[in-house]
This record gives structure tokens, sequence and C-alpha cells, in this order.
């Protein structure tokens, strides 16, 4: 597995495997429960939002048991490891201890050499960490001394908007953080100017001689800065740049929201070709919407799509698919 999709904007870790939980219906299931239920018959990529929507109205007993078992079976099968670790540290009694093992096993080997232990240990600390109570996470980091262990750490912090706490990290040992990618992603979520102010900064440092992939993440957070400031076709460029670097579906995927949002989706359609994507949903979408053959597919997934739609960095769904259209 390319260890660089851990770093993209989603923060989804890119591994598929089967599970064979099974359970029985119905359970007494409310309505988002069926419906994501019935999805799963269609398309099990886009029943994940619709379990997620199930989820997040706080069922018990044995619902909650059902859409936990079938939410963390698709995250496992759908590669979602980040997603499945952290549902399975919030609902241990309903997921088999082997497979929260086997989400350690998979993040050891795209980790190596770091151990499972070392990383078991950044994640209890990670998962807890606020500004006010960092300094344990810090002293683990400290003492262990690896970039890649930062790097998880900061991914980790990322999807629970901890940004500050990232900002301390790289404040106090700025030489394990190889890219700019995850300061630069934590300062413009703190703030557009503060994110422009950490771009002068790193541009400033024109001597410093970087790799493919950190040239690629500066432009990358150049279009950032260009999609927050509404300058959409510059933000679109800047992604586009960025892919002929490194990450190059990172790139086009950014891009095509920025020409969405620009409203240029036909010339979305016609400059990137997407294809079905097992782990991605917003690629999969983009297929479908620009695919001749594609429009019946959206159907299905369209309630999936409206629960997507309302995430932030996703807006530009809402103009993909306006209510009133469909």
């Amino acid at each position: 597995m390319n260890r660089s999709k851990i770093a993209n904007l989603t923060i989804l870790l890119y591994v598929g495997v089967m599970v064979t939980s099974t359970i029985c219906l119905p359970l007494q299931a409310n309505g988002a429960y069926e419906e994501a239920y019935e999805m799963e018959q269609t398309n099990t990529l886009f029943a994940i939002p619709l379990y997620e929507k199930a989820l997040s109205q706080k069922p018990t007993g044995k619902l909650q048991k059902a859409v936990v078992s079938r939410l963390f079976f698709l995250y496992k099968k759908h590669a979602k490891l980040l997603d499945a670790l952290f549902l399975g540290s919030r609902y241990p009694s309903h997921i088999p201890s082997k497979d929260r093992s086997w989400i350690w096993t998979q993040l050891s080997e795209i980790y190596k050499p770091i151990t499972v232990s070392e990383l078991s240990s950044t994640y209890v600390l990670a998962a807890k960490t606020n500004l006010e109570n960092s300094n344990d996470l810090k002293e683990q980091l400290k003492q262990l001394n690896l970039p890649k262990l930062y790097e998880f750490a900061s991914i980790l912090l990322l999807k629970r908007k901890q940004y500050k706490v990232i900002l301390a990290l790289f404040e106090e040992n700025p030489n394990m953080f190889h890219s700019p990618l995850f300061i630069g992603i934590s300062e413009f979520k703190l703030g557009t100017e503060q994110g422009k102010e950490f771009l002068k900064k790193v541009l400033a440092d024109s001597d410093k001689e970087r790799s493919e992939q950190e040239k690629s993440d500066i432009l990358y957070l150049m279009g950032v800065h260009y999609r927050q400031s509404n300058e959409h076709e510059l933000s679109a460029r800047y992604f586009r740049m960025s892919g002929s670097f490194y990450g190059k579906t990172r790139a086009d995927l950014e891009a095509s929201k920025s020409l969405v949002l620009q409203g240029k989706t036909k010339e979305m359609c016609s400059t990137f070709k997407f294809s079905i994507s097992q782990f991605d949903e917003i690629e999969t979408i983009l297929h479908y919407h620009c695919s001749p053959t594609g429009a019946q597919a959206t159907k299905l997934i369209l309630p999936s799509i409206r629960i997507l739609a309302e995430r932030e960095g996703n807006e530009f769904l809402q103009i993909l698919f306006p209510k009133e259209g469909i």
C-alpha cells in the first residue's frame, strides 16, 4: 500500500479486506438503519454514510450493536482504517478483539519499522489529547523521535480537529515534520490569514532542497489558500500543478471541486477521468456524474450523496446535486 494516501485531505488508509461478521434483521431498526441496510444491498461503500447517520442518532441496545457491527464491517471492507480504529475504541464490546487487532497489523505494515506497541500507545494519547493536556503525547513522540510517528499522530489529531496541538508539536520539534502539509492544513483550519502567513514563510525559504512530495504539498496548500479566498480558478490551477509532482489523484479530485465551485462542471468532466473506487466516495460520485450512463447509479446513491454534501469540504456536491434538481 502507498503510504502517501494516509496524508490526503480525506485522511483515509486504503487497505481492503473482507470480514465475516453477520447480524440478524430486523432488530427493531429505526428508519436510518433500515435505509442504510437497504443501501448496503445496492452499494456497500455508500451504505457507510447512512450507517454513520444512524449511529449519530445514538441508538441503544441491540440496535446500537447492529449499527456498529455493520459500520465496522464496511470500514474494514473499504479500507477506512482510522474510522475503524476510532469506532473500535468507542465500542470495544461490539467489535471482536481479533478484528481490532487486524487494524494494528495493517497499520504496523504501513509504518514499518514502528512497532504495534509504539503505534497503539501513541494512538491512546493522541485520541484524548487537547492543548491543555498534550505533555504526555509530546513526551512520547520526543522519546521515540520518529518522523513517521509524528505523521501518524498528526493524522489522528487532524481527524479530531486538534489543530493547535499539531502546531504545538511542530513548534517544539520542527525537524520531525518532513512536509509542511499537516502544519499548513492546521493553520488554514484555524484561519485564512494564519494559513497565508504560514505559506509566506514556506515560500520564502527558497534555498531549501525539497522532495517531489514536499513540492506537491506546498502547491496543494496554495490551492487550499485560493479556495478559501474564493479564487477558484487559481485554486484549481495550483491543485493541478501539485499533481505534476506527486499525488495525482488527490490533485485531480481537489481541482475538480474548485472547477465545480467556479461553475465549470463541463470543463471538469472533460478534463479529468475518474473511475469507480472501492475506497473513495467522491471519486466514484464524480465518475458517475461525468459518465453518460451514470445517472441511474447516481439516483440509487443520492441519499448518501446528500449526507456527504453536508460535510466540510464537500460543498461542491450541493452544486452538482441541487435538492430541487433531483
